[in-house]
């Protein structure tokens, strides 16, 4: 008999990974907009990365981490 596989879905990670970077914005005080200024993006086009409705690449998780003072693996 094969276990069940705990391993989570792609879209269940992605979404645990943008709430913990809302709550750590959020825990810090920081717009959105503040924050898409860091990154050199729109606050448009940060908002949708936080709403799942843009993809977010590896280097941006990153800078994001960076900006929030966070390890990068904390988001996971």
């Amino acid at each position: 008999m094969l276990e069940k596989n705990t391993i989570e879905k792609p879209q269940e990670l992605s979404d645990k990974v943008l709430k913990k970077i809302v709550e750590r914005r959020q825990e810090l005080g920081i717009s959105q907009t503040d924050l898409a200024i860091k990154l050199s993006m729109t606050t448009s086009g940060y908002f949708k990365v936080e709403k799942g409705e843009s993809k977010l690449d590896l280097i941006r998780l990153f800078e994001i981490a960076e900006f929030l003072n966070i390890d990068a693996k904390e988001l996971f």
